[in-house]
């Protein structure tokens, strides 16, 4: 990724939690309002940038099959910078935000035992001694979750700093297998799914799953106060993430 330093961090299993955990001392926190959304094969710019704005996004990962004029106009209707679109197999990959960004790039993970990891990642600034990474991932053709949830372990593992935190989007061919994999991942990150008061529990329980599942780590720099689903077709993910050290 230009203009970064790869640190190599020890991954270390995270507590579960549905609230963030404040800290005592050291910056305040920043809250977010994150979504993760990927785009209907019908869907216009002006309608996802509608949905976006009324989930007073922030930090956005999305995906479509569109070209970059498309994420370059729901960029303008938000009012937020766009990095990317990276496409390296069939879906678009971007991120959306105005914090400042230190670098991004697309990239293809091969999966030993078969299969890719489409990868769209950026590093965002929260302030002098505070950074984000974002994510957004494509499983294409991978029969084995466990072999490509390890394959992408290892590269966050030797890219992520051990300063930042993470907010990391997973798509897969369908909502399931995203679903799945996210589930493989839940000893060290979270699952915004999981992350929610009781209002927002009961109405995440009674909508569908999201296309994109969104998760964040580790929990003493990322945590979330509340999540809930979006609807449209395919739902989307809410969730109120905040960073803490």
């Amino acid at each position: 990724m230009s203009g970064r330093m790869r640190h190599p961090i020890l991954v270390i299993p995270a507590v579960l939690l549905g609230a963030c955990a404040v800290r005592v001392g050291g910056p305040t926190p920043e809250e977010y309002a994150a979504v993760a959304l990927a785009a209907g094969p019908a869907e216009t710019p002006a309608q996802t940038a509608e949905r976006l704005r009324s989930a007073q996004a922030e930090l956005v990962l999305l995906a479509a099959d569109r070209d970059s004029a498309w994420f370059q106009e729901v960029a303008t209707a938000t009012g937020l910078k766009l990095s990317g679109p990276g496409r390296t197999g069939p879906r678009a990959l971007a991120f959306l935000s105005n914090l400042e960004i230190l670098g991004d790039t697309s990239i293809v993970l091969n999966v030993t035992e078969g299969g890719r990891i489409h990868m769209h990642d950026a590093l965002y600034k929260v302030d002098k001694t505070r950074n984000i990474d974002l994510m957004l991932v494509r499983l294409e053709d991978t029969a084995d979750l466990r072999a490509a949830v390890r394959t992408l372990f290892g590269y966050i593992a030797t890219d992520v700093g051990a300063s930042a935190a993470l907010l990391l989007g997973i798509e897969a061919a369908t909502p399931q297998a995203a679903d799945s994999a996210a589930v493989l991942m839940r000893a060290t990150l979270n699952n915004a799914e999981e992350c929610a008061n009781e209002d927002a529990a009961q109405a995440t329980a009674s909508a569908s799953s999201p296309a994109v599942q969104l998760l964040y780590g580790p929990s003493a720099r990322l945590g979330c106060r509340t999540a809930r689903v979006l609807p449209g077709s395919p739902p989307a993910i809410q969730a109120r993430v905040i960073v803490n050290r």
